[in-house]
């Protein structure tokens, strides 16, 4: 089981824990809010009605989201426009929470409870089931608008304050995205561009990375600075262009050209921070932004596609032993001056390593 499929099983468990819980408090506060004198047995089963109609709401909503919308097979839904993307959602969830409700009622009669149907008690769950899901619905769209855990980094205002934190840097840009645009025309460089970055989507959740930014034909990617997440970045990097390889064919016939990607990985401090008024978003400023966008250009001229500098290898990745281990093949390009640095910088060409036959 890949991390990503964890990930995902994970969340699904978590959110229908929650909305069975809280079916479950909504359950019991509807049974007591009668004459008073509400039997035990009234209670208990109002209660498990409640959770299973939380859990049932939520973990099919939650799994409809990740395993489908979020999947391969949703890829139609996501090229929709934002608000159409909340109607289909919106009324998706309607026919869910409907069956949640009807298949409560169905499961755990509850004794002077009225049946399924619209009814007064009908309405209200319907209510509280709907504004629920209208409010995860809508707060995962504009999660999703905004960026990987954006959302979430502005309601608690984490970088509200600019503080610095240690990151793992993953810069990938078009190979000749120039000539590219001009020989296909800027409407169908923008589909290539949306294709490329929807393709490389994949190898950033599975390698646990957040894409921070799309400037132009470049995008940012980043990890907390550990030593898994250093190596993840590395084989992020392969991934990329594998990804893109194996979808060639359907890029020769779309566009006309299979992409080609350039990238560098290096790790250092970044202060990270909100910044803007009308529009805000959550930078990333230092050394180690500037030096891993330079590492970009200097593939160019070393002739290599993924670029790695002795900061973020450390000694085991710089073994042949620990490269090899970690199916890497490293070439030492040596100490490289790198424009707006001071010292110097070790360089290494990363590719896969060659299987012993």
């Amino acid at each position: 089981m890949n991390r990503r499929l964890k990930r995902e099983i994970r969340a699904c468990a978590i959110i229908a824990g929650s909305a069975a819980l809280l079916g479950a408090i909504f359950g019991i506060a509807i049974a007591v809010s009668g004459d008073g004198q509400t039997r035990f047995a009234t209670v208990a089963a109002a209660a498990f009605r409640g959770v299973w109609t939380g859990g049932f709401i939520a973990s099919l909503l939650v799994a409809i989201e990740s395993f489908y919308i979020n999947g391969a097979a949703g890829a139609w839904m996501r090229r929709l426009s934002f608000s159409v993307q909340l109607l289909l959602r919106s009324l998706l969830y309607l026919v869910i929470i409907l069956a949640g409700i009807q298949s409560g009622a169905a499961l755990f009669p509850v004794t002077a409870s009225t049946p399924f149907g619209w009814n007064s008690e009908t309405a209200i769950q319907l209510g509280f089931s709907l504004v629920i899901s209208l409010a995860v619905n809508f707060a995962m769209s504009v999660n999703r608008l905004l960026g990987q855990a954006v959302f979430r980094n502005f309601l608690t205002g984490r970088y509200h304050r600019p503080v610095v934190e240690p990151r793992v840097l993953l810069f990938v840009d078009l190979v000749g995205s120039t000539a590219a645009a001009q020989a296909i025309g800027d409407l169908a460089f923008h589909g290539l561009l949306r294709d490329v970055y929807r393709d490389l989507t994949g190898p950033v959740i599975e390698r646990r990375g957040v894409i921070e930014k799309y400037v132009g034909d470049e995008m940012i990617v980043s990890w907390p600075d550990r030593p898994d997440a250093r190596l993840a970045a590395l084989q992020c990097g392969l991934d990329f262009q594998q990804v893109l390889d194996q979808a060639a064919d359907r890029y020769h016939r779309s566009y006309g050209l299979a992409p080609r990607l350039r990238g560098a990985v290096h790790a250092g401090p970044v202060v990270m921070g909100e910044m803007g008024e009308l529009r805000q978003e959550i930078v990333m400023l230092g050394d180690a932004m500037n030096t891993t966008a330079r590492m970009v250009d200097l593939c160019r001229s070393h002739d290599c596609a993924l670029l790695a500098s002795d900061a973020v290898l450390g000694e085991s990745l710089r073994s042949p032993e620990g490269a090899g281990a970690a199916g890497l093949r490293l070439t030492d390009i040596g100490s490289t001056d790198i424009r707006g640095r001071n010292q110097p910088l070790r360089l290494h060409a990363v590719s896969r390593a060659v299987p012993s036959p």
